[in-house]
């Protein structure tokens, strides 16, 4: 009697369950994606489809080639030691169900009974890791059992699937571009070039300030520092968000022109590398944000080739890197860079290597964040090691509503937690009054460092009190040897601070930048500043998606246009000091007609706005 051949190994069973995988994978998270607000619920429904398949192939591709890559010692092999060879090999496809079933099973408790991995601290991670790698041997098993099996696996489909994907992913690629080329100039790394700090205190109105004229003092080093500064008098944000304002700062854009108006809303195509830390970091500068997860993140916003370091963590990561090499800076790359970070932080959280951080606690409970005396600590850390020029662009958070946080009680009483009101206005300015003092510790530092006469430091913020947008806000920049020191009286906005660093840099204004350079002249008094404000994401949708109101300053008077409502308001811009002659001013009904037609413009249909005479 003949001795029972082992059963042989059904690699085509193998290769097909490695490419379901990773399509279930990308299906699971696109879903995940596109039926919540994200950069990927806003765009159009073809090119949605497109990054699903573009996605789902991307990750067959990888985890195909971790398959063969582990099946390579198996094929030499014989009989018993090949199929532990085998088993091992199914590591990958049964790697990529087990990440899939730990996504999903986070999702599910987290919407459902609001906890999950990243509320899981200490000894908590250690059932997600226990079950984690329970299903990673179970699945594993039942992978290398379907490997041995006789019966044909729906092979045609399954390629068909690949083969489409495989033309998406080609199809959706767009070239990545560099950050010289953004610059429009070559790096000039024979010239030393000065710090440049950037310091973003959250939901600043000037009327609060004392260094603009508020009765109660809440900035007395700002004060100082502003006799030693180049101070906007009468400046004013470009959007309502952090997010969006963010993008403005870093970008010398409009948000209109880079369609970032509000979280998720993040750059696509070249807009992704044309910005201020690309142009510094392709002239030898070191450059780090330091922010908040998702809100205030290059990485959330696809502001490519720009930092080195966000919110401590390194960009430059090998598999974002392939990613972009594959894809560029199209909404796909976007997509699968999002997936395999929520699975790298999951997957650091529970195996004890990282502390995963919960962005809406970082951004609405101020004892859950990184406070801002830790940022200041950083930037200190940061000069110390320095070994080149520095560019730090980091967000102060005291400052951020509705609850504040500060060092001391100066204007508001001794409350508890309990006690604590949203938008307390007392509570803001102690906040107020804590960011000034961090202010001045930074300043302290560069002294005590010897770098502050080799440091640009620039104070601004990235929208008013309660987001607002029609009232002043603070900017001032103090350059080395305090040059430049002065005052600027006409209207100028955040989108114009980039191209006044550039332009002390000596760097020429790349074509690209909206804003003007105030270095050494004032801007024109009758300009126009542009502000906008952003829907709640819940409310998103057309005709004009997520703009609520568009915002038209002329100046001491603004004019809003609602565009939800199609209602116009118009009012005098509180405190103004470079007030011109009230005859000489737009009225609402012009300045209706410029909204619409600047709406228009960018491709909107204004048809329910036209016609109609608005209100006043």
């Amino acid at each position: 009697m003949s001795a029972v051949k082992p059963p042989r190994l059904n690699l085509n069973a193998l290769i097909v369950s490695t490419i379901l995988s990773a399509f279930f994978y990308a299906a699971m998270e696109w879903v995940f994606f596109v039926t919540k607000p994200s950069a990927l619920s806003l765009l159009a429904p073809f090119e949605k489809i497109r990054v699903l398949f573009a996605a789902g192939g991307a990750f067959a591709l990888a985890a195909l080639f971790a398959l063969f890559l582990l099946l390579v010692p198996a094929l030499p092999a014989r009989d018993a030691a090949r199929r532990r060879l085998v088993y091992l090999a199914c590591l990958a496809p049964a790697f990529v169900a087990s990440v899939n079933a730990l996504i999903l099973f986070d999702n599910f408790t987290y919407t459902v009974f609001k906890f999950g991995i990243v509320t899981a601290v200490g000894y908590w991670r250690i059932p997600y890791l226990v079950g984690f790698l329970a299903f990673l041997v179970w699945m594993t098993a039942r992978i290398h059992a379907r490997a041995y099996k006789r019966r044909k696996p729906a092979s045609l489909l399954t390629f068909g699937l690949l083969a489409v994907s495989l033309i998406a992913l080609l199809s959706a690629a767009s070239p990545a571009a560099g950050t010289v080329s953004a610059s429009g100039e070559s790096p000039a790394s024979a010239k030393t070039y000065p710090n440049v700090i950037i310091l973003g205190g959250d939901g600043l109105s000037a009327s609060y300030l004392s260094v603009y004229g508020s009765l109660k003092e809440t900035t007395p080093f700002l004060e100082k520092l502003a006799e030693e500064s180049l101070v906007a008098k009468n400046a004013f944000v470009n959007v309502s968000s952090t997010t969006a304002s963010t993008a403005s700062m870093l970008t010398g854009k409009y948000p209109m022109d880079v369609k970032v108006f509000r979280y998720p809303d993040s750059l696509m195509g070249t807009d992704s590398f044309e910005h201020l830390p690309g142009i510094l970091r392709s002239r030898g500068y070191q450059t780090v944000e330091i922010g908040t997860p998702d809100y205030v993140d290059a990485g959330a916003l696809n502001l490519l080739d720009g930092f080195e370091v966000v919110n401590n963590r390194a960009v430059d990561r090998a598999g974002a890197g392939l990613v972009r090499r594959i894809l560029g800076s199209a909404p796909s790359a976007q997509f699968v860079s999002a997936v395999l970070g929520r699975a790298e932080d999951r997957l650091l959280h529970i195996f004890f290597m990282w502390d995963m951080r919960n962005p809406i606690l970082e951004v609405n409970d101020p004892r859950s964040r990184m406070t801002d005396a830790q940022r200041v600590e950083q930037i200190g850390e940061l000069l110390e090691r320095r070994d080149r020029p520095l560019f730090i662009f980091a967000h102060f958070m005291d400052t951020h509503g509705p609850y504040f946080s500060s060092e001391l009680d100066t204007f508001s009483p001794d409350e508890t937690e309990e006690d604590e009101k949203e938008w307390d206005r007392d509570e803001y300015r102690d906040a107020i009054l804590s960011f000034d003092a961090n202010v001045e510790r930074i300043y302290r530092r560069l002294e005590e460092t010897g770098q502050l006469e080799n440091t640009i430091l620039v104070v601004y913020t990235d929208h008013g009190f309660m987001y607002t947008v029609t009232g002043r806000v603070p900017i001032l920049i103090r350059f080395p040897k305090q040059e430049h020191a002065g005052v600027r009286q006409n209207n100028l906005q955040v989108i114009d601070v980039p191209v006044t660093l550039l332009d002390y840099l000596g760097i020429p204004k790349p074509a690209w930048m909206s804003g003007l350079s105030f270095l050494d002249s004032e801007a024109p008094a009758r300009r126009e500043i542009v502000s906008l404000v952003g829907s709640s994401p819940k409310k998103i949708g057309p005709p004009f998606f997520q703009i609520k109101t568009v915002v038209f300053v002329v100046c001491q008077k603004y004019y809003a246009l609602n565009v939800q409502e199609n209602k116009l308001e118009t009012n005098m811009v509180a405190d103004h000091t470079a007030r011109c002659d009230p005859g000489s001013l737009p009225t609402g009904a012009e300045m209706r007609a410029e909204i619409v037609a600047y709406l228009k413009t960018h491709g909107y249909d204004v048809s329910s706005l036209e016609g109609a005479n608005g209100h006043e």
